[in-house]
C-alpha cells in the first residue's frame, strides 16, 4: 500500500529529512506529516491515511530516540534500501543458529518462530501491519548482519546482545505471535489488534 514490506523503510525519505538532522529537525518533520496525513483531513482514503499515521508514528518512534535511531542507521546502512530477501532467508537464519554454541542452540530456535512470522506476512499469507513487519525485519538484521555491538565470535556473549533485541522484539509482539501461530493450526485470523 504505502510502503513495500520486503524493504528496509528508510524513515528519513519518509520524513523528507536529511539522515543527519537533529532531533528538533526530526520533531517538526514528523508532525508536519502527521497533520498532512491526519485521517481527518483524508476522508476519501481514510484507510491509507491510517496506515501512514501508524507509520509515520513508528518512524518517529525509531529517530527520535537516540539509542534506536543509531541501530537503525547501521541498519539501514548494511540494507542500503534493498529486499529484506537479500538478507534475510531460510540460509542465513540456518546458518547463524547453526554456527552459535550448542548452550545457545535451543535458545535461539525462538529466531525460527519470528522469521516464519516474518516470512508469511513478507509473501501476503498473513496479514501483519508494516510497523512490526519492519520491526521484526530489523531484529532479524541485527541477528544476521555483522553490526552487533558484541561481535559473535566471542563465545557466548557474543549472542547475548542478538538475544537481548529478539526477545525484546518477541515480547512486545508475543500476542501477534500467538495469533500467528493460531492461525498457522486453523487458518483462521481473528479480529486481535493490539500486541501484549
Amino acid at each position: 500500500m504505502i510502503n513495500n514490506s520486503e524493504k528496509f523503510s528508510n524513515y528519513y525519505e519518509l520524513l523528507g529529512i536529511d539522515p543527519a538532522a537533529g532531533p528538533e529537525e526530526v520533531r517538526r518533520a514528523y508532525l508536519k506529516k502527521i497533520k498532512e496525513w491526519h485521517p481527518d483531513i483524508n476522508p476519501e482514503r481514510i484507510a491509507e491515511a491510517e496506515e501512514m499515521t501508524k507509520v509515520l508514528n513508528q518512524a518517529y518512534h525509531i529517530l527520535g530516540d537516540p539509542e534506536r535511531r543509531k541501530n537503525y542507521d547501521r541498519m539501514l546502512k548494511f540494507t542500503r534500501g534493498k529486499d529484506f530477501a537479500e538478507f534475510i532467508n531460510d540460509e542465513a537464519i540456518r546458518n547463524k543458529i547453526n554456527k552459535a554454541y550448542p548452550a545457545l542452540k535451543k535458545v535461539l530456535e525462538n529466531v525460527r518462530e519470528l522469521y516464519a512470522l516474518f516470512k508469511d506476512s513478507v509473501k501476503g499469507n498473513y496479514k501483519l501491519h508494516p510497523a512490526n513487519v519492519a520491526l521484526i525485519g530489523g531484529g532479524l538484521l541485527y541477528f544476521l548482519l555483522p553490526v552487533d555491538l558484541i561481535p559473535d565470535f566471542i563465545p557466548i556473549v557474543g549472542y547475548l546482545d542478538d538475544l537481548a533485541v529478539l526477545t525484546t522484539i518477541m515480547n512486545s509482539l508475543k500476542g501477534e505471535i500467538n495469533e500467528y501461530w493460531a492461525w498457522k493450526e486453523t487458518g483462521i485470523k481473528s479480529d486481535f489488534k493490539k500486541s501484549s
